[in-house]
């Protein structure tokens, strides 16, 4: 579980009993100033993990609405169930009467001597310190200065198979479960780039499965893509997603409405 610096980088202010609130500053927004969605879902396991004392296992984030740079938004968080070892826990987010994002998800404590298993291997993606900077092979090249660009930073990973893959970082924390889910809102690009173009989506939702902890001064991660379909101006996808030395952290999955950039 995050050791608070979650709350803090994301500006989570507790304002009562299970309600908590933060502004939407512009490095948690899109470049548009809207709402970023790894910042709806980042926020829903940052608070799930506050109220509960326990790590997030998983949790899907429903957007409703969108929010803009400045914007209040309140979270209620309702616990509704606690038992020895698992809260199941739901959350709405609002911007004065209007609902910006549901979010259900549950908290767990580990057991001593469960089974571990991890199915399937990271693909050999080379180091991130050799990798090139992510949107030089399209016409978008993110400014690091503006919206959640600021905080983060992504590149285009090489791998043997030509798969769609890409090292990600915080610039300035290491890796918690939050931040994880902040930098997993990339599916929907992986689904368009299967189709031989360039854009991404708008989410509809974003969800995420959690493994183990993210080791201690974990910088980079791997997003390892998998483009499900695109069908009716809709997208689905998801991403394994890997820590350097080859440790399954989680998978993410988003349905988006499609974006495509001009050819």
């Amino acid at each position: 579980m995050s050791d608070g610096s979650d709350l803090a980088w994301l500006g989570l202010e507790r304002d009562g009993d299970r309600s908590w609130s933060f502004e939407l500053t512009p490095e948690l927004t899109r470049p548009d100033g809207k709402l970023y969605g790894g910042t709806g879902i980042a926020v829903a396991i940052a608070a799930m993990e506050a109220e509960t004392a326990r790590d997030t296992l998983w949790t899907t984030v429903q957007f409703v609405s969108s929010a803009d740079v400045g914007d209040r938004i309140s979270c209620g968080v309702e616990v509704l169930a606690a038992g020895r070892r698992t809260s199941q826990v739901r959350i709405t987010a609002t911007v004065g009467d209007r609902v910006v994002l549901a979010a259900l998800g549950a908290t767990g404590l580990a057991r001593d001597g469960g089974m571990q298993v991890q199915v399937g291997e990271m693909p050999d993606a080379g180091d991130p310190a050799d990798a090139g900077p992510w949107g030089s092979t399209s016409s978008f090249r993110p400014a690091e200065g503006a919206s959640w660009f600021a905080i983060a930073e992504l590149r285009q990973a090489e791998t043997a198979d030509d798969r769609y893959a890409m090292w990600a970082r915080m610039r300035s924390m290491p890796q918690t479960r939050a931040t994880i889910a902040f930098l997993a809102d990339m599916v929907p690009s992986a689904v368009v780039r299967a189709g031989g173009r360039m854009g991404g989506g708008t989410s509809l939702d974003n969800s995420a499965r959690f493994g183990p902890e993210p080791a201690a001064g974990t910088e980079w991660i791997l997003l390892d893509f998998d483009p499900y379909l695109a069908e009716g101006g809709y997208l689905h996808g998801g991403a394994r997603i890997w820590s350097p030395d080859g440790t399954l952290l989680g998978v993410a999955s988003q349905t988006a409405a499609e974006m495509v950039w001009p050819t």
